[in-house]
């Protein structure tokens, strides 16, 4: 009676009630809690990771900044650490960016890998959260460069500081542009008939020499000299104004006036910078052949001694080589082709692709279209503006739209060199086939020795002769850069081109370059000294716009990065 008086009462129920509100509230509390502290874990694993994520692409944009830095080279795998315990770093606020790379350079492509770390947000001693990153990045060679430097347009001779700079002793034809630093000496009985001659010091015309021909004012030629003129043992006087009496036939660049203009234009003397092309030449000391055939060249024997000490390399041998750096493919014909033919018959098909592609076969391109993987092709003639041509067999085929990162490559069969890129030989190289050999592509060929060549070397052939008025150097050209001085050449020089034989290119001698009898020439050259023997004729080439890219005074261009595909992470 008295306990179901109690729970009658009032005070009671309060009481239970209170207990029962309490309970569910403690739970509901706790839930709450748990789920609040289980969400601002995930709040802040997720912003950890979003961080991560950010670090990690701020790291592939600096792996890009590297890649894409003109002053490096693309194509070299020094030019991104090649693994994560050597990898690049860049430090932000609670959290380091990471990148490194490794080349393929017989895709020319980069795998680059970027990691994000950022510090864990539980706390000391817990482990960091890392994101990473991977990109393609591929890279396109460059071959060829705007020219940046007038020089690439004359024969120059660099020498100062002596009373004959430069001597003509025998006679020059021709109509190639002439720029003399110094002093220019005329021997006797010497005609200089150039389309221009620029003399930055005195010109010293002998007894019966002369610059240009009073006939009319087509044989007159367009003549500068900074300094004094005089003929025989006459008197200097300011060599300006008219100087017919002094065996100077100047026209004035108007073409009309009869006098020699006083101001000579100043062009900057080139310089060849051999170092940096011996550590990035491809092919070269530091990379050579990715792919080849036949016995290609030795670049170096003790890389990294730039030291002159490989032998010297013929690139015009009894045997056909291929010596390529990155992707690319090239075969031979099977049988001549007409200019009218639509169907191309190769020895292989291997390194081919197998959709629509460009070859070159001597100066033409052309599009096959059809027979991929097969050795019978069909091809659409004369493309990228080229001129559909006969070929010969075992001519040399080339995928001309492969991204090779450097070529060297002969065919003996054919007598035909194949350039492509900067190459560089710590030696000496020759051309020792009498016969005439051609050459296809645009390419620098840098030598630590020196250059002989005891053949004919030309970008344009007809029949049996280089032809000189259809080269067009701005399309395909091979300059030939040499630091020696004597060995297999004459003392003094370091590039010499025997007697009766022709060149078509360019010439780059830190000393003299020496021509023998009856040599015709067509391009620029530069060295100290031009020593000419009897009947030189130099050949009036195109103004050039375009030269090859490592061209001698241009800016150092190596490959172009593009921007990263192939995402994954």
């Amino acid at each position: 009676m008295n306990l179901l008086r109690i729970f009658r009462r009032q005070e009671g129920f309060a009481l239970i009630m209170a207990v029962g509100v309490l309970g569910v509230l403690t739970i509901a509390g706790t839930s709450v809690l748990v789920y609040t502290t289980s969400n601002t874990k995930t709040a802040n694993r997720s912003k950890s990771d979003e961080t991560s994520f950010s670090l990690s692409e701020a790291a592939l944009n600096n792996a890009m900044a590297a890649l894409t830095n003109p002053s490096n080279n693309a194509l070299k795998q020094v030019t991104l650490p090649s693994t994560e315990a050597a990898a690049s770093s860049a430090q932000y606020e609670n959290g380091t960016a990471k990148w490194w790379g490794v080349l393929d350079l017989s895709r020319n492509v980069w795998k680059v890998t970027a990691l994000g770390v950022y510090d864990n947000p539980a706390g000391p001693g817990t482990a960091q959260v890392r994101r990473k990153l991977t990109a393609e990045v591929p890279v396109i060679p460059t071959y060829k460069q705007p020219l940046n430097n007038p020089v690439w347009n004359y024969l120059y001779a660099g020498h100062t500081g002596s009373t004959c700079d430069q001597t003509l002793n025998n006679n020059i034809s021709g109509a190639s542009r002439m720029y003399v630093a110094g002093n220019l000496c005329l021997s006797p009985n010497v005609q200089l008939a150039q389309s221009q001659v620029i003399v930055h010091g005195n010109l010293d015309v002998q007894n019966n020499a002369a610059v240009g021909a009073s006939t009319n004012m087509s044989t007159r030629v367009e003549t500068y000299v900074g300094g004094s003129c005089r003929y025989g043992v006459g008197s200097w006087v300011t060599c300006t104004g008219n100087q017919d009496a002094n065996h100077i036939y100047s026209k004035l660049v108007d073409g009309t006036t009869t006098a020699v203009e006083h101001v000579a234009p100043n062009i900057a003397p080139p310089t060849a910078d051999y170092a940096k092309w011996y550590d990035n030449a491809l092919p070269g000391p530091s990379q050579s052949c990715t792919s080849s055939s036949g016995t290609p060249p030795t670049f170096d024997n003790n890389y990294p001694s730039r030291d002159n000490s490989a032998s010297t390399v013929d690139l015009t041998p009894a045997s056909s080589y291929i010596c390529r750096v990155g992707p690319g493919a090239s075969t031979s014909l099977s049988s001549a082709m007409t200019a009218g033919q639509t169907t191309v018959a190769v020895a292989s098909a291997t390194g081919f692709p197998t959709s629509q592609f460009h070859i070159r076969i001597d100066d033409e391109v052309m599009t096959v279209t059809a027979g991929f993987g097969t050795t019978t092709w069909t091809v659409a003639r004369g493309a990228s503006s080229t001129t559909a041509a006969s070929h010969a067999m075992s001519q040399t085929v080339i995928w001309d739209d492969a991204t090779t990162s450097g070529e060297l490559s002969w065919n003996a069969t054919t007598k035909t060199l194949t350039v492509k890129g900067t190459m560089f030989i710590d030696g000496s190289a020759k051309v020792s086939n009498s016969a005439l050999n051609t050459y296809n592509g645009q390419g620098t060929l840098y030598l630590s020795g020196t250059f002989l060549a005891t053949g004919s070397l030309c970008a344009s052939v007809s029949g049996s002769a280089c032809a000189f008025s259809t080269w067009n150097p701005d399309t395909e050209m091979l300059t030939i850069v040499a630091n020696g001085n004597g060995g297999q050449v004459n003392p003094g020089n370091s590039i010499q081109l025997d007697n009766n034989f022709s060149f078509q290119g360019g010439l780059y001698a830190t000393n003299a370059v020496e021509f023998g009898n009856n040599v015709s020439i067509d391009g620029p050259v530069v060295g100290s000294q031009i020593l000419l023997s009897n009947n030189l004729v130099t050949n009036n080439f195109p103004t050039i716009t375009t030269v090859p890219s490592g061209m001698p005074s241009n800016q150092d261009v190596f490959a172009q990065a593009n921007p990263p595909e192939m995402f994954a992470g």
